[in-house]
């Protein structure tokens, strides 16, 4: 039986890697199209005019167009052009980010030059997505819609819409409000959207949008949480990361559900600073392509029987230091790797500005440092903290902290690093005191924006509140 499931995982991760091409199918005619909506991706609208297509097929975007929801403090906004400016006067990042998932989704699907040269546009050159990738990512999805079972190419592109409206759900305070009362109640987003699936499944009038979908279409959504791909591409845990994928084996779930899940992070990703840019991905470059077909390459290290999360997780390190210069074995290097996965590194010369950066604290706080952030077996919080990244990048990106890139990465590590190191080990502390819940996971948003704001704070006192929040004491002026 473990030998089938093995063997079904690797044909499908085969035919995910580009086996099987097929069209992106934009004139299907079967009776389901007729009896469904239009994918919102195929629309040949443009503009504000598609942005209103797509809040009034998904309603739950608008959900985010709302002061109160949790917003990520990662990247700066656009000075103007935002869509969420255009249609309601002012700015809701979340809004715009999932509207830039969609239509970067519609750009992989089509995979046309035209397509390719939209998607990165906006690109630096030293930096741009290659044709050569991108004719890759439409191979995989496109390979998607005729291999899902029992869904038709039209159900599996709407399961992609949806995965992508529903992705950030937990962030919307609206959205809280109307799940609550069906048990849904994690502080944490993704845990809330991994939550209100499962309600979905019982109470689908709920949310329209998982409505409206087929009953495969709304059974695969409801299996797709197998890994949090977005902590391991950024090394924000331990093997414990792979945890749930090892002991899945995908025996309850769709022979497609993981391949599908990859595919939607992919479209979340390229479209994360939407509210800087609204037709051009900033994010998925080449090198965040590199990263992420590396993350993709450490999954199937666990289709092995012998191989366990450590291997996995070792693996992808290995491609990350290798990139970076750095010695996968030593332990400073190990902690070093994960810093420069976060602050998204990819070269030999900035994995020298990290270690010559690191080499300016004291011994203490490098011991401390490799203590908290090379993770050995059982030394692992029961939960990955969230939003580590954003705190190095918002330093990283910082100008207060130095005119040139290699003074403001060699400032994050300066401030970063201790920081992070200081909350982890308070937090363990908490945790054998019996002061927190080792399910909730640490959440660094707040001080993720404090590093935009006042990075200097981070060399201060700080808070851990009861949701695991993490918040730099701001000294009164």
């Amino acid at each position: 039986m473990y030998k089938t499931k093995l063997i079904g995982f690797t044909l499908l991760l085969w035919l995910f890697l580009g086996v099987g091409a097929y069209a992106y199918a934009r004139d299907d005619t079967s009776s389901t199209a007729t009896e469904q909506l239009r994918p919102v991706t195929s629309s040949r609208m443009k503009g504000v005019d598609w942005v209103h297509l797509c809040t009034s097929q998904y309603p739950e975007i608008l959900w985010l167009a709302d002061e109160n929801v949790r917003k990520t403090e990662e990247g700066k906004d656009s000075l103007q052009g935002a869509y969420s400016e255009q249609l309601f006067g002012k700015k809701f990042i979340e809004f715009d980010r999932t509207i830039m998932t969609l239509h970067c989704l519609g750009l992989i699907l089509d995979g046309s030059d035209k397509a390719y040269q939209e998607f990165t546009q906006a690109q630096p050159e030293d930096a741009k997505l290659s044709r050569k990738s991108f004719h890759k990512l439409h191979i995989q999805g496109a390979s998607l819609l005729r291999s899902m079972p029992q869904m038709s190419e039209l159900e599996v592109i709407q399961a992609m819409e949806a995965s992508l409206v529903l992705g950030d759900i937990g962030k919307s305070e609206k959205a809280r409000e109307i799940f609550k009362p069906y048990g849904a109640k994690a502080p944490d987003h993704d845990d809330f959207h991994e939550e209100v699936m499962q309600i979905l499944l019982k109470h689908p009038e709920l949310c329209p949008t998982f409505n409206r979908l087929s009953s495969a279409a709304k059974r695969l959504l409801s299996e797709v949480d197998l890994i949090h791909y977005g902590h391991v591409t950024h090394m924000e845990g331990g093997p414990r990361m792979f945890s749930k994928l090892k002991q899945s084996h995908l025996p309850n779930s769709s022979p497609g559900s993981l391949l599908f899940d990859f595919f939607v992070h992919t479209c979340d990703v390229a479209g994360a600073l939407g509210h800087v840019n609204n037709q051009s991905s900033l994010v998925y470059t080449e090198s965040s392509h590199l990263a992420m077909q590396g993350v993709l390459e450490s999954c199937q290290v666990l289709g092995h029987p012998h191989k366990t999360e450590i291997d996995a997780y070792n693996a992808y390190l290995a491609i990350r230091a290798g990139w970076l210069g750095l010695n996968a074995d030593d332990r400073t290097d190990r902690a070093l790797t994960r810093m420069g996965a976060m602050l998204r590194l990819f070269t030999p010369e900035e994995g020298s500005i990290l270690k010559q950066a690191v080499l300016k604290l004291s011994p203490e706080i490098q011991t401390q440092i490799i203590e908290q952030l090379d993770i050995r077996q059982g030394e692992e919080l029961m939960r990955t903290p969230t939003y580590m990244p954003a705190v190095l990048v918002n330093l990283a990106n910082n100008p207060d902290l130095g005119s040139s890139k290699e003074e403001r990465i060699s400032q994050a590590v300066i401030l970063g690093l201790p920081f992070i190191a200081r909350v982890l080990k308070t937090h363990k502390q908490h945790l054998a005191s019996l002061e927190a819940d080792p399910a909730i996971p640490l959440n660094f948003n707040q001080a993720a924006g404090v590093a935009k704001t006042n990075p200097s704070a981070l060399n201060g006192q700080y808070t851990i509140d009861s949701e695991g929040n993490v918040r730099a004491v701001l000294k009164a002026l």
